[in-house]
């Protein structure tokens, strides 16, 4: 008899506490010894997105010179999708475990990514589902101890499959008519549209089960439109970075933190190095 998977897509079986307590992320707390800081602001992990860097870097050639950053600009995570990264997961998992990072989360094609992620160790996949395909993924990926999670996104013209999830309805919607989906709340996106992120993270709650931290200008809060230059590094733009921290903490989130900026800069490492020396000072 086939055991149920601990993510049934039975909301009653399953939390996004529940995914914390089961041990899965204590691979990265062990990483990166938050628990043993006490200090730190919610004990998160804190990764730093594949996207920031150069895309010109988005080959197997460059991976250690991305990983390599990523370290030594002070994360201990990334987010990979398979096609950026061009290599197999078994080698991404060896290149992580050589530079001590950890993969959070990989993202893409639903299946490719839980594959991928069930190899290289990631317990987070970011992706969307059909409302009804969503109970077979979602069972698909608990089996593999892994959380499907949606991204909020502002809408790309001729983008095909399930529709753009922008505003803080459109997540919650979302996550009503698909249960034992978690959402993946992109800060600065949810501000665009005109969502406010803080509300929108409590709102969530525990069905809040990662995150993507980043910034925008002040005057594209609202806009509504995919323009160019629209995000900025941590703290320099209209986020409320400590509300969004303090959010985070009231609803008991326990998980990774990534951080993203989106826009191409000059200074790569000087950007990853600021926003990370951000957070810091405000205890994570």
């Amino acid at each position: 008899m086939k055991q149920e998977s601990k993510f049934s897509h039975d909301t009653h079986s399953i939390t996004r506490r529940g995914f914390i307590q089961s041990g899965m992320c204590c691979g990265a707390m062990a990483l990166v010894g938050c628990n043993a800081t006490g200090g730190q602001r919610g004990n998160w992990p804190i990764g730093h997105h594949n996207y920031n860097w150069d895309h010109a870097w988005d080959n197997a050639e460059h991976l250690d010179l991305r990983l390599r950053l990523t370290r030594d600009t002070g994360y201990e995570g990334i987010e990979a999708k398979p096609n950026e990264f061009g290599v197999p997961a078994e080698v991404l998992k060896d290149k992580c475990a050589e530079y001590s990072l950890q993969c959070a989360a990989v993202g893409g094609n639903v299946k490719e990514a839980i594959d991928y992620a069930h190899i290289v160790g990631a317990h987070v996949v970011r992706a969307q589902v059909t409302k009804e395909e969503g109970p077979r993924w979602v069972d698909y990926a608990g089996e593999r101890d892994i959380m499907i999670v949606v991204h909020n996104h502002i809408g790309r013209r001729g983008q095909e499959g399930p529709p753009n999830i922008e505003t803080r309805e459109d997540l919650l919607r979302y996550l009503d008519e698909r249960p034992g989906v978690y959402a993946c709340p992109d800060t600065a996106h949810l501000e665009l549209c005109g969502s406010d992120s803080v509300q929108t993270i409590r709102d969530l709650g525990e069905r809040c089960g990662y995150v993507h931290l980043k910034d925008i200008v002040p005057d594209k809060v609202g806009v509504h439109k995919n323009i160019p230059n629209k995000f900025i590094g941590l703290g320099k733009g209209a986020i409320d970075i400590p509300g969004v921290l303090t959010a985070l903490e009231e609803i008991g989130y326990n998980n990774w933190i990534m951080v993203e900026r989106d826009n191409r800069v000059e200074d790569y490492e000087q950007s990853a190095r600021e926003m990370r020396e951000y957070l810091r000072e405000l205890g994570c």
